[in-house]
Protein backbone atom coordinates (compact mmCIF):
# COMPACT_ATOMS: atom_id res chain seq x y z
CA UNK A 1 0.00 0.00 0.00
CA UNK A 2 2.99 2.38 0.85
CA UNK A 3 4.26 1.94 -2.77
CA UNK A 4 0.61 2.36 -4.25
CA UNK A 5 -0.16 4.91 -2.03
CA UNK A 6 3.11 7.16 -2.95
CA UNK A 7 2.69 6.74 -6.66
CA UNK A 8 -1.25 7.63 -6.68
CA UNK A 9 -0.91 10.92 -4.37
CA UNK A 10 2.22 12.39 -5.95
CA UNK A 11 5.26 11.40 -4.37
CA UNK A 12 8.63 12.85 -6.25
CA UNK A 13 11.26 11.26 -4.41
CA UNK A 14 12.90 8.24 -5.29
CA UNK A 15 11.65 4.89 -4.28
CA UNK A 16 13.50 1.78 -3.55
CA UNK A 17 11.83 -1.55 -3.28
CA UNK A 18 13.72 -4.16 -1.13
CA UNK A 19 12.56 -7.59 -1.98
CA UNK A 20 15.26 -10.81 -2.08
CA UNK A 21 13.34 -12.59 -4.82
CA UNK A 22 11.95 -9.77 -7.40
CA UNK A 23 13.55 -7.46 -9.87
CA UNK A 24 10.40 -5.30 -9.89
CA UNK A 25 7.67 -4.36 -7.57
CA UNK A 26 4.38 -2.58 -8.70
CA UNK A 27 6.35 -1.82 -11.80
CA UNK A 28 9.31 -0.10 -9.78
CA UNK A 29 12.91 -1.19 -10.22
CA UNK A 30 13.28 -3.73 -6.66
CA UNK A 31 16.80 -4.16 -5.29
CA UNK A 32 17.79 -7.65 -3.35
CA UNK A 33 19.50 -5.79 -0.79
CA UNK A 34 19.53 -2.28 1.41
CA UNK A 35 23.21 -1.88 0.73
CA UNK A 36 22.34 -1.91 -3.19
CA UNK A 37 20.38 1.18 -3.53
CA UNK A 38 22.33 3.85 -5.88
CA UNK A 39 21.69 6.03 -2.58
CA UNK A 40 21.40 5.55 1.03
CA UNK A 41 16.81 6.24 1.32
CA UNK A 42 16.48 9.15 3.75
CA UNK A 43 13.47 7.08 5.12
CA UNK A 44 12.51 2.95 5.26
CA UNK A 45 9.23 1.02 5.60
CA UNK A 46 9.68 -2.05 7.53
CA UNK A 47 6.99 -4.54 6.51
CA UNK A 48 8.61 -8.16 7.86
CA UNK A 49 7.70 -9.76 10.48
CA UNK A 50 8.77 -9.61 13.91
CA UNK A 51 11.60 -12.12 13.75
CA UNK A 52 13.16 -10.42 10.35
CA UNK A 53 12.67 -6.93 11.38
CA UNK A 54 16.24 -6.42 13.88
CA UNK A 55 18.22 -7.78 10.74
CA UNK A 56 16.24 -4.92 8.64
CA UNK A 57 16.87 -1.94 11.39
CA UNK A 58 20.29 -3.46 11.27
CA UNK A 59 20.50 -2.74 7.75
CA UNK A 60 19.23 0.20 7.59
CA UNK A 61 21.77 1.54 10.25
CA UNK A 62 24.60 0.34 8.59
CA UNK A 63 23.20 2.30 5.23
CA UNK A 64 22.86 5.41 7.05
CA UNK A 65 19.18 5.67 6.83
CA UNK A 66 17.81 8.81 8.91
CA UNK A 67 14.24 7.14 10.00
CA UNK A 68 12.74 3.77 9.91
CA UNK A 69 8.85 3.38 10.01
CA UNK A 70 8.13 -0.22 12.11
CA UNK A 71 4.65 -0.90 10.30
CA UNK A 72 5.33 -4.46 11.72
CA UNK A 73 3.47 -5.69 15.29
CA UNK A 74 4.51 -8.43 17.75
CA UNK A 75 7.49 -5.82 20.28
CA UNK A 76 6.66 -4.54 23.39
CA UNK A 77 2.65 -5.00 23.06
CA UNK A 78 2.98 -8.66 22.80
CA UNK A 79 4.65 -9.52 26.29
CA UNK A 80 8.64 -9.54 27.97
CA UNK A 81 9.84 -11.46 24.25
CA UNK A 82 8.48 -8.56 22.66
CA UNK A 83 9.53 -6.43 25.14
CA UNK A 84 13.04 -7.47 24.89
CA UNK A 85 13.10 -7.42 20.87
CA UNK A 86 11.86 -3.69 20.81
CA UNK A 87 14.55 -2.98 23.14
CA UNK A 88 17.06 -4.67 20.68
CA UNK A 89 15.74 -2.48 17.91
CA UNK A 90 15.83 0.78 19.79
CA UNK A 91 19.04 0.44 20.97
CA UNK A 92 20.83 -0.71 17.45
CA UNK A 93 18.67 2.65 15.97
CA UNK A 94 20.44 4.75 18.76
CA UNK A 95 23.64 3.61 18.26
CA UNK A 96 23.53 4.49 14.67
CA UNK A 97 21.51 7.89 15.21
CA UNK A 98 18.73 6.98 13.49
CA UNK A 99 14.91 7.84 14.47
CA UNK A 100 12.18 4.86 14.68
CA UNK A 101 8.39 5.53 14.10
CA UNK A 102 6.33 2.50 15.88
CA UNK A 103 7.02 -0.51 15.73
CA UNK A 104 3.64 -1.57 16.02
CA UNK A 105 2.10 1.28 13.78
CA UNK A 106 -0.19 1.79 10.89
CA UNK A 107 2.60 4.46 9.41
CA UNK A 108 2.93 8.35 8.95
CA UNK A 109 1.10 10.38 6.03
CA UNK A 110 2.45 13.47 4.16
CA UNK A 111 -0.18 14.43 1.62
CA UNK A 112 1.70 17.53 1.19
CA UNK A 113 4.47 16.53 -0.70
CA UNK A 114 2.38 12.47 -1.04
CA UNK A 115 5.14 10.69 1.29
CA UNK A 116 2.77 7.96 2.41
CA UNK A 117 4.54 5.57 5.08
CA UNK A 118 1.19 4.18 5.86
CA UNK A 119 -1.07 0.73 5.20
CA UNK A 120 -4.25 2.60 5.68
CA UNK A 121 -7.32 1.26 3.93
CA UNK A 122 -9.16 4.26 4.14
CA UNK A 123 -6.43 6.62 2.11
CA UNK A 124 -8.09 4.58 -1.00
CA UNK A 125 -11.85 4.92 0.23
CA UNK A 126 -11.77 8.65 0.72
CA UNK A 127 -9.10 10.41 -1.69
CA UNK A 128 -6.71 12.35 0.15
CA UNK A 129 -6.66 16.13 -0.61
CA UNK A 130 -3.98 19.04 1.69
CA UNK A 131 -5.52 21.17 4.23
CA UNK A 132 -4.63 22.91 7.04
CA UNK A 133 -4.70 19.82 9.57
CA UNK A 134 -2.44 17.82 11.52
CA UNK A 135 -3.74 13.75 13.27
CA UNK A 136 -1.01 12.82 15.57
CA UNK A 137 -1.97 9.80 17.33
CA UNK A 138 -0.89 6.42 19.45
CA UNK A 139 -4.12 5.04 17.65
CA UNK A 140 -3.30 3.62 13.82
CA UNK A 141 -7.44 3.70 13.60
CA UNK A 142 -7.70 6.87 15.20
CA UNK A 143 -5.41 8.48 12.78
CA UNK A 144 -7.49 7.97 10.35
CA UNK A 145 -11.12 8.17 11.53
CA UNK A 146 -10.94 12.01 11.88
CA UNK A 147 -9.34 12.13 8.49
CA UNK A 148 -12.51 10.33 7.35
CA UNK A 149 -14.78 12.48 8.86
CA UNK A 150 -12.85 15.55 8.21
CA UNK A 151 -12.48 14.64 4.22
CA UNK A 152 -16.36 13.84 4.07
CA UNK A 153 -16.56 17.40 5.12
CA UNK A 154 -14.86 19.42 2.81
CA UNK A 155 -11.85 19.67 4.75
CA UNK A 156 -8.09 18.84 3.73
CA UNK A 157 -5.89 16.88 5.90
CA UNK A 158 -1.79 17.40 5.61
CA UNK A 159 -0.46 14.87 8.03
CA UNK A 160 -2.07 11.85 9.29
CA UNK A 161 0.44 10.34 11.63
CA UNK A 162 0.46 7.12 14.03
CA UNK A 163 3.20 6.49 16.37
CA UNK A 164 2.42 2.95 17.45
CA UNK A 165 4.47 1.55 20.24
CA UNK A 166 6.04 4.77 20.59
CA UNK A 167 9.48 3.01 21.28
CA UNK A 168 11.67 5.79 20.04
CA UNK A 169 9.11 9.17 18.68
CA UNK A 170 6.17 10.01 20.47
CA UNK A 171 3.43 12.14 19.93
CA UNK A 172 4.84 14.65 21.28
CA UNK A 173 7.38 14.42 18.76
CA UNK A 174 5.75 14.55 15.61
CA UNK A 175 3.03 17.03 16.92
CA UNK A 176 6.07 19.39 17.48
CA UNK A 177 7.10 18.75 13.68
CA UNK A 178 3.60 19.61 12.51
CA UNK A 179 3.62 22.76 14.63
CA UNK A 180 6.36 24.07 12.65
CA UNK A 181 4.71 23.69 9.32
CA UNK A 182 2.41 27.41 8.67
CA UNK A 183 0.10 25.93 7.28
CA UNK A 184 -1.42 24.29 9.88
CA UNK A 185 -4.17 25.73 11.75
CA UNK A 186 -5.70 22.78 13.79
CA UNK A 187 -3.94 19.65 15.44
CA UNK A 188 -5.70 17.22 16.50
CA UNK A 189 -3.87 14.62 19.06
CA UNK A 190 -5.08 11.58 20.49
CA UNK A 191 -3.58 9.46 23.46
CA UNK A 192 -3.86 6.72 25.54
CA UNK A 193 -0.88 6.83 27.58
CA UNK A 194 1.53 9.80 28.19
CA UNK A 195 5.15 8.65 28.94
CA UNK A 196 6.78 12.18 29.04
CA UNK A 197 4.30 14.58 30.28
CA UNK A 198 7.03 17.40 30.28
CA UNK A 199 7.46 16.72 26.65
CA UNK A 200 4.03 16.85 25.44
CA UNK A 201 3.77 20.53 27.64
CA UNK A 202 6.91 21.67 25.82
Amino acid sequence: RPLHYMQRFGYGGSIFPINPTRTEVQGIKSFAKLADTPVCPELAIIALPATGALSAVQDCAARGVDVAVLLTSGFGETGEEGKALQSAIVSCARQAGMRLIGPNTQGIANFGNGTIASFATLFSEIAPHDGPVAIVSQSGAMSVVPYAHLRRAGIGVRYAHATGNEADITVADLAACALDDPTIKLLLLYMENIEDATALAD
